[in-house]
């Protein structure tokens, strides 16, 4: 039931022929104009929407505080030490805005206190990072599934979090390691990888999402832009792999990522872009050893291609 007092300068006094007692108090109440002290009812009213203010007079009669919601539900929240009108607050409404958000907070639940840590972390991480909006939503969709399985029992928070996020970056198949995302969220990797194995085995096939095992070829792209490199020794990179593959080489069991950095050294060097090993080896997150293996595991197929014709 809504109800609305009406002033006296309303155009509702304008329409009333005569008063129906001394002391007429109008109100609105379920689009009628009635009487509070008689109960009288005069008309309906067909459109309460707010009119439009063209006055200095009006806007400061029509400024008022407004709730702060966020995205789990309402909170009592009061930043700083003034109101949405920039009044300074007394401490009497200070001391009951921090008591009515004492009340909110034991009133959430254990799900949506989880989240309103876990919520301001993708947002940072999203932003760091530079993944697409598509991508944290579904990273934000992984991460509640697992939070109303409970599969957070033991496993802090930032965490499953991480583990969620590089998650829907290998359900859309953007090339991001393990070790960079781990870097920028400043966690131990050996636990976010076994987070991710239970992301992996426990909660991706509930929601019906399916990682991508990525080639050598999608990590090409992403090393040649980072390490400044032209779309020459681009080509001849993915040349040289697809070269190796065709003459037997096999990727099964090989890091995809220290065959593109070999492939993307062997090309660098060739067309006079040359880059060191160190550079090269500590961007794709490879030590130098595997870096030298894999470019003679490449030499070597290439060479008999070469041989061959």
């Amino acid at each position: 039931m809504s109800k609305k007092e009406i002033r006296h300068d309303d155009d509702f006094f304008d329409q009333m022929e005569e008063p129906c007692c001394d002391s007429v108090k109008l109100i609105e109440e379920n689009g009628y104009v009635v009487c509070l002290n008689c109960g009288c009812v005069y008309f309906p009213v067909f459109d309460t929407s707010p009119r439009r203010a063209f006055t200095q007079e009006e806007l400061r009669k029509r400024k008022k505080n407004e709730p702060k919601y966020s995205i789990i539900g309402p909170r009592t929240v009061i930043k700083g030490q003034k109101d949405a009108r920039g009044m300074l607050l007394s401490p009497k409404s200070k001391s009951q805005f921090n008591r009515l958000a004492k009340i909110h907070r034991s009133l959430t639940t254990s799900f949506e206190r989880n989240l309103w840590i876990a919520l301001p972390n993708l947002q940072r991480l999203q932003k760091v990072l530079g993944i697409p909006d598509p991508v944290a939503e579904d990273a934000l969709r992984i991460y509640t599934y697992t939070v109303k399985e409970k599969l957070t029992m033991g496993r802090s928070i930032d965490t499953l979090l991480t583990a969620s996020i590089f998650a829907a970056l290998r359900v859309h198949g953007i090339p991001r390691t393990i070790d960079e995302i781990v870097k920028i969220a400043q966690l131990p990797k050996k636990k976010v990888v076994k987070s991710y194995r239970l992301v992996f085995m426990e909660v991706l096939p509930k929601l019906d999402l399916k990682v991508q095992h990525f080639d050598p070829e999608r990590y090409v792209d992403k090393f040649i832009e980072e390490l400044n490199l032209s779309m020459n020794v681009r080509n001849l990179a993915i040349e040289i792999i697809e070269s190796a593959k065709n003459h037997g080489f096999t990727i099964a069991g090989k890091d995809p990522k220290g065959i593109s950095a070999a492939a993307i050294y062997i090309a660098a060097k060739k067309l006079g872009e040359q880059r060191t090993q160190r550079e090269i080896s500590e961007l794709s997150n490879i030590t130098e050893v595997t870096l030298r293996m894999r470019c003679k595991d490449l030499i070597k197929y290439t060479s008999l291609t070469a041989d061959s014709k």
